[in-house]
């Protein structure tokens, strides 16, 4: 069946029977589209059209006006003689939102509007922004030029993606309507125009019928935000072709077909039009044929590869091709590159393969989002995207909720991404795998439109493996219609679907804890098991990833998993509330901040559930970043005696493909570097001196050569390896022990320059250096760590292990005792926790002014709630704002985020050792510190913090735990007035399933019922 032909009719048969019965066109499920042509592949490589010049460009600044609602909109604005001379500029492709037009909405599942389908305009809550706005219309209007030699010509209008809906007048006549608002709408218009200056009006509805299939979880916003253009071809023209190849079972031939349609649109018979199809050095004539008026041909052409070199992630080999049809006379009158990417995509079984092998999917969903232009994204920063992908080992993306720009897939076809290619359909509103949607036959066409224009436009390229029919959405007739059509387009990809795996060739779950993906993909035994959305990066987060690809490598018939998701979708926002600034430029100004859900008074919303990305809207990684770009490397490394032995998680690329380097690092800073030799899938550990304390090496794997995303030596997989202990310092008091004198409950001890104060709660309340005073608040304990967004969405954590906020502030001192022991003053703390424990705290100064604190906490029960954090907190003064340390880094790392950080000695200001979050929150933390100081600004004085047995946890903040709780942005920190630290055994880890429900992992978390303790040393200079 041709499935263009079929949908354009039943279009045009449904517009006609709407506009009969006088519905409006965007609130009737019926009208997909009137007079738009069939959809049909991106013609000619995207990268190339500002080159060609059969494609006139209508970006730019357009006159516009925005209307609240439809009965507010500027009726007739599209004749000829109407003037717009007093609208405003509004730049396209973009969000009309993003230019200061109405408010954009975030709003995760709900729908924006009051839900009564196919109605976009009934009555919704008052406080909604709907209420007011009864679907927004914006209204364009621009001119464009037509030359003498375009008139015999035909003349196509070009819309990449328009959201939701619009109406298109030429010179003040009707050109046609179309909605489905992440694919291309594209009308002739050669009858429309004239030589000159010619009109050009679109109106645009912010809300269609249309809308109750495009509910996914992002901004809401609209106009036309991607390119408009004018194709200007022959009458007689290649109007789509599709090319395939077919590998036989060894993969050492692939028989390559493509059909070319020519489309005659002109009143003469073309005779003897010839196609030519070169390829792999080769042209491949057609016959001649002769295309009559009004007439769509399809021609065939067929070519063999010897020893074809296979496309996939590891190995992106291109053949390019050109497309080419010639007259009678053997004159070119239409030309177009792309490429083949040679390929297998199949399912053995529960075995996911790609030209035979098990590839694993190592994934993430992306968003299009651009922090000033909104859901328009500009080349240089989807390929950025791409890079950044690239270089963070990730080898899958899936399009997530949508079809994206098509240079967007020409860039994935290069750089070597699999993707899984989405349809737009997404009815979450009405509950996930809902039957209203998927049921109601009224809704068929709509459904299936969705899957014909993804197919159409996507299947030439080689980076497409999958074809998604949509998230989270209906099920019923209405999907197994989906799934037919797409199957029966195009069987050389897998269709897949996250409701229910009788539409899909994989079996899908979101979400999954580690354990029970282990457990499921066990049990699913007739198709690969894969989680298309998995680790929920909102805020800190993407803990336990090392966890589920243990799981993933352990399992052949696990096919991979997508993290969601790519990019925090936050807006740059001026702080004093003036309007938005559009432009290209992705950095925040000092004076705006990144805005979310409610920000611009949208209702409903979901807040900051849009901040869940592995990089900020800037595109810099976030800490989370970085655990990612560990854990999907291609090589793991393992000691093995003497050796360092590889595991090559990779199907095409094999380990002498790199060069390997190692350094040495003595007590965390560089002492040895060099190349490494793969012996049997091993590297020999260099020599190193035995004596040192702390010794690591580092391990690298490097491209030998430059690639698209990387130059050469970039390292593509690392690790560490401790080859001798780090063994803190511990200095002996070999002077006089200090004085200690009690008075009012206090205790004083006081040596040459140094002297401390223990409160009678226990806590170090001074301690001065020289008489001057070190501390801006007590050194004391302190078991609460402020919630990440994992943490404070799943009530766990607020209702089970809240209580840990007030428990050290209501300790029981039970008596405070002295000692003296080997030129020290020991002072010992015994108290009691009202949570049912004994704690005591002993602190031992020497006569230099160092203070070794010692914590060891007993549980009096088996009841204890878990504890958030096993520590202590203190202040220092303002200007102690430089950090030096020794352990993970640089980035921030958690207990159950700490590959990809390795120990070593970092120097940074507190500025970069804290990290702002978006939606503030914990974060900075350091996990395996040694020893850590924080120096002056003038660097005249400094407090060191050093381990002694086990290393530490430590955080540090120009602000303190209470502004975390209330502030709602980064600038509403209260900032400045002192630093705080906390010192810990350990933290509650992270988490790293999802944000509503899931706790953090059993194992990064800390018992309350079981006993704890730890020390550490303080010393000043």
């Amino acid at each position: 069946m041709n499935f263009d032909k079929y949908i354009l009719i039943g279009l045009l048969s449904t517009s006609l029977a709407s506009m009969a019965n006088e519905k409006h066109d965007w609130e009737n499920p019926h009208v997909l589209g009137i007079n738009k042509l069939p959809y049909h592949v991106t013609l000619g490589l995207p990268s190339e059209d500002g080159k060609r010049s059969d494609v006139v460009s209508l970006n730019g600044d357009w006159k516009f006006f925005w209307s609240p609602d439809p009965d507010s909109r500027p009726v007739g604005f599209e004749a000829e003689g109407y003037d717009v001379s007093d609208w405003n500029d509004i730049a396209v492709p973009g969000s009309w939102q993003m230019q200061n037009f109405g408010k954009p909405i975030y709003i995760n599942i709900a729908y924006p509007f009051q839900r009564n389908r196919p109605s976009v305009t009934s009555e919704p809550p008052q406080d909604w922004y709907a209420y007011d706005h009864r679907n927004p219309v914006g209204s364009y209007v621009t001119e464009f030029e037509v030359t003498p030699d375009m008139l015999d010509k035909n003349i196509t209008l070009s819309f990449e993606g328009v959201k939701s809906a619009m109406y298109v007048w030429v010179n003040g006549e009707k050109v046609g309507y179309s909605q489905n608002s992440m694919s291309p709408a594209e009308f002739d218009i050669t009858s429309f125009v004239r030589k000159g200056k010619n009109r050009l009006a679109v109106e645009v509805y912010r809300w269609s019928d249309g809308s109750y299939l495009e509910d996914q979880d992002m901004w809401r916003l609209s106009g036309i935000f991607r390119p408009v253009s004018l194709v200007v071809r022959p009458n007689v023209h290649i109007a789509d072709f599709k090319v395939d190849s077919n590998l036989n079972e060894d993969f050492s031939k692939a028989s390559v077909k493509a059909t070319v349609s020519l489309c005659n649109t002109g009143n003469k018979k073309e005779k003897d039009a010839t196609v030519t199809f070169e390829i792999d050095g080769k042209k491949i004539k057609s016959s001649p044929v002769d295309v009559m008026p009004g007439d769509t041909v399809d021609i065939r052409l067929e070519y063999n590869i010897d020893k074809p070199l296979l496309w996939s992630a590891e190995t992106p080999d291109l053949y390019p091709y050109i497309i080419s049809l010639n007259d009678k006379a053997g004159n070119l009158l239409q030309n177009y590159n792309w490429h083949l990417g040679v390929k297998k995509v199949e399912t053995d079984g529960e075995i996911f393969k790609i030209n035979g092998k098990n590839v694993k999917l190592r994934g993430v969903n992306r968003h299009d989002h651009h922090p000033r232009t909104g859901r328009w994204v500009d080349d240089a920063t989807i390929e950025r995207d791409i890079r950044m992908m690239k270089q963070a080992n990730i080898n899958f993306l899936r399009t997530s909720h949508y079809p994206d720009r098509p240079i967007l897939y020409e860039l994935c076809d290069r750089y070597g991404i699999y993707v899984m290619d989405e349809a737009c359909q997404e009815s979450h509103g009405y509950g996930y795998a809902n039957e209203e949607m998927g049921h109601d036959p009224e809704w068929r066409d709509a459904h299936v439109d969705r899957a014909v224009s993804l197919v159409s436009r996507d299947r030439n390229h080689p980076c497409v493996i999958i074809w998604s029919l949509g998230n989270e959405g209906g099920v019923g007739p209405n999907i197994q219609a989906m799934y037919d059509t797409i199957v029966a387009m195009d069987s050389s990809r897998l269709p897949f679907y996250d409701c229910n795996p009788r539409y899909s060739a994989l079996h899908d779950e979101g979400y999954p804890t580690p354990e029970v993906m282990r457990r499921n993909a066990r049990e699913i035994s007739d198709k690969p098991y894969i989680a298309r959305e998995y680790s929920h990066a909102m805020g800190n987060s993407v803990g336990n990833l090392m966890e589920y690809w243990d799981v993933i490598y352990s399992d052949p018939s696990i096919a991979g998993a997508a993290i969601w998701d790519w990019v925090d979708q936050g807006i740059a926002k001026p702080i004093d509330g003036s309007p938005l600034r559009p432009s290209s430029s992705l950095s925040l100004g000092n004076d705006e901040f990144w805005a979310y859900g409610g920000d611009f008074g949208d209702r409903p919303n979901d807040a900051n559930f849009c901040i869940n990305g592995l990089i900020g809207p800037d595109r810099v990684p976030n800490p989370h970043f970085y655990v990612v770009r560990q854990v999907y490397q291609p090589i793991w490394f393992e000691r093995d005696g003497d050796w360092v032995k590889l595991t090559n998680h990779d199907s095409f690329t094999p380990l002498d493909a790199y060069d390997y380097r190692y350094e040495i690092l003595t007590g965390g800073d560089k002492t040895d570097e060099g190349l490494l030799t793969l012996e049997n899938n091993k590297v020999k550990i260099p020599d190193y001196t035995k004596d040192n304390t702390g010794v690591w090496l580092n391990v690298y794997a490097c491209l030998k050569d430059s690639k698209l995303w990387a130059e050469k030596g970039h390292v593509v997989a690392s690790d560490q390896f401790e080859l001798v202990p780090y063994q803190s310092s511990k200095a002996s008091s070999s002077g006089k022990a200090p004085k200690v004198t009690r008075k009012n409950g206090k205790i004083f001890v006081k040596s040459d320059d140094c002297e401390v104060t223990i409160d009678e709660s226990g806590a170090l309340a001074s301690w001065k250096k020289g008489g001057t005073e070190l501390l801006y608040a007590p050194l004391e304990p302190y078991f609460w760590k402020p919630t990440n967004d994992n943490q404070s969405k799943n009530g766990y954590y607020t209702e089970k292990m809240s209580i840990w906020e007030e428990v050290a502030s209501n300790r029981t001192v039970k008596d405070i005792k002295t000692d003296k022991k080997d030129g020290s003053v020991l002072v010992r703390a015994r108290m009691s926790l009202p949570i049912g424990a004994d704690y005591d705290l002993v602190y031992s100064i020497d006569c230099n002014g160092r203070i070794n604190v010692a914590a060891d906490y007993k549980p009096l029960n088996d009841t204890i709630p878990l504890i958030p954090k096993f520590g202590m907190r203190m202040r220092l003064p303002k200007d102690m704002r430089q950090v030096d340390y020794l352990g993970r880094g640089p980035w921030e790392n958690y207990p159950d985020r700490k590959h990809g950080y390795y120990i070593g000695h970092y120097s940074m200001p507190l500025t970069e050792y804290q990290h702002d979050y978006i939606k503030p929150q914990d974060n900075g933390n350091r996990c395996d510190v040694h020893y850590l100081s924080l120096i002056s600004d003038d660097g005249d004085k400094s407090i060191r913090i050093e381990a002694d047995e086990n290393p530490l946890c430590i955080r540090a903040w120009d602000y303190g735990e209470e502004d975390l709780k209330t502030a709602n942005h980064p600038h509403e920190l209260k900032r400045g007035e002192f630093v705080n630290v906390n010192i810990d055994q350990t933290v509650h880890g992270v988490g790293g399933v999802d944000t509503w429900g899931q706790p953090t992992l059993d194992q990064y978390t800390i018992p309350g019922n079981a006993p704890h303790s730890y020390s550490f040393t303080l010393s000043a200079e």
